[in-house]
């Protein structure tokens, strides 16, 4: 003989019972028409739900999701100092070396503009080799860049790098984070594809 648990079963037994009446009492309650009274509730509760989900916060920003990235191919990276910026308007200031990859970086915002910036890579102290080395699989060509803070994008650009690797020049715009921080730490220049 197998133990059951009497005190689940009866529980059971209940539940079912008391279904069983409360969709009795429901159909017959409806079966010669909606009462007035539980037609108006009905209404005014559905009415109410409504205009709850209508409702919307002013304070709430929605934001676009950011496309996907892949990093193809990393022309280099630089750290900077503790003092370099303490908000995204001044981190770019000053022009930046990466000496690893041969060349400085040199980042202009545009007049009358808000977050457009033109940025510009030229050789680091006149030796050219370093920057071409760096630049050898993009001579001639336009690619997408991205400069990333610790892997934060703080600026995408369109980069135009001469036949001769020796300067490159484009376009772009800074981009905005939901909180101002201080830009320190790594600063790296990426070639991106966007899925």
């Amino acid at each position: 003989m197998t133990k059951k648990d009497i005190t689940k079963q009866i529980l059971a037994i209940h539940t079912e019972e008391t279904l069983s009446k409360i969709m009795a009492e429901a159909k017959s309650e409806v079966e010669n028409g909606m009462a007035d009274e539980l037609s108006a509730e009905l209404e005014m509760l559905l009415k109410k739900a409504k205009s709850s989900s209508e409702q919307q916060s002013s304070n709430v920003v929605a934001f676009k999701p950011r496309p996907k990235m892949t990093v193809v191919h990393s022309f280099g990276s630089t750290e900077l100092l503790a003092a370099a910026g303490q908000s995204l308007g001044d981190w770019f200031a000053q022009p930046m070396s990466f000496g690893g990859a041969g060349f400085i970086l040199d980042v202009r915002r545009v007049i009358g503009s808000e977050n457009e910036v033109d940025i510009y890579l030229s050789p680091n102290n006149s030796d050219k080799g370093g920057m071409e080395k760096t630049l050898a699989a993009y001579m001639g060509k336009s690619v997408e860049v991205v400069i990333s803070n610790n892997g934060e994008p703080l600026l995408e650009a369109n980069l135009y790098i001469d036949e001769a690797g020796s300067a490159a020049e484009g376009s772009g715009v800074l981009i905005e984070t939901n909180t101002p921080k201080a830009v320190k730490g790594n600063l790296s220049i990426d070639v991106v594809i966007k899925d």
